[in-house]
């Protein structure tokens, strides 16, 4: 009995007394700020070398605080200057996605079924671009574990899987697995699954910071995503950050969209 005793809070040590929906709730949250406004950059790598597009970023949470609003204005490039794009996230993971082309002086939709593909010819869909609601995933806790690319930092290892057939469709993928570190809740690695259940990409998130204090928020200040298909990745690194601020409302307007400087 001494003997079972003993080794009955050794085994304990494994059991998580978070469910898989309240890690995922509180990675939300802890990504949770009111606004942001920032400069960013895009350097993809592939068979054809490196190319890198800079851009400005505004984000700001809608009336009901939990959507987001987020414009992205190109700089460089010469040939995507100007170029802009507004996602205005919806209930049920409809994100309403307008890009605007200098070139052709209009604004266009990106419709739900193309939002799974590339950002700006990176390895970020237009999906990954929108932020992530608990809401529109089921989840499941497959264990703990030592954290990738975080020394000694423990991270809970959820698989999410879309919970609407439009979820699934604007995303691309059947499921994902995320790796969420246990002391700040942020995510530090991801692998995305395509509709047949194959690995698609891999996701690192690093240089994680607190942006805002007094209400425990955290940023990734670098995100690499990489296509383990076709061997491209893509480093999403911002910059110059700042957070609760505020941004006025007419930034996410169709008005604003169409403005090239």
């Amino acid at each position: 009995m001494k003997t079972i005793l003993f080794f009955l809070p050794i085994l304990a040590l494994g059991k998580s007394s978070l469910s898989a929906e309240d890690i995922m709730a509180k990675n939300e949250a802890a990504r949770r700020v009111t606004s942001m406004d920032a400069k960013a950059k895009l350097v993809t790598k592939g068979d054809n070398g490196e190319k890198s597009k800079d851009f400005q970023w505004w984000r700001e949470l809608t009336g009901d605080q939990v959507h987001y609003n987020t414009l992205t204005r190109f700089k460089t490039p010469v040939e995507v200057r100007g170029e802009g794009i507004l996602f205005r996230e919806k209930n049920g993971g409809d994100t309403d996605v307008q890009m605007y082309l200098p070139a052709f002086k209009k604004i266009r939709r990106v419709e739900s079924q193309q939002q799974s593909g590339s950002f700006m010819g990176s390895e970020f869909s237009y999906s990954d671009i929108a932020a992530p609601k608990t809401s529109d995933y089921v989840y499941k806790l497959l264990k703990q574990e030592p954290c990738p690319n975080a020394s000694g930092v423990q991270c809970y290892v959820v698989e999410s899987t879309p919970a609407s057939e439009t979820i699934k469709d604007s995303t691309g993928t059947s499921k994902s697995v995320k790796w969420i570190r246990a002391d700040n809740f942020m995510d530090t690695q991801g692998e995305y699954f395509n509709e047949k259940g194959e690995l698609w990409k891999r996701m690192q998130a690093t240089d994680i910071k607190k942006v805002d204090p007094k209400n425990n928020k955290w940023l990734a200040y670098r995100i690499n995503m990489q296509n383990v298909k076709n061997g491209r990745s893509t480093l999403l690194e911002f910059s110059d950050v700042k957070v609760n601020k505020g941004i006025a409302d007419s930034t996410f307007s169709d008005q604003n969209l169409s403005r090239e400087n």
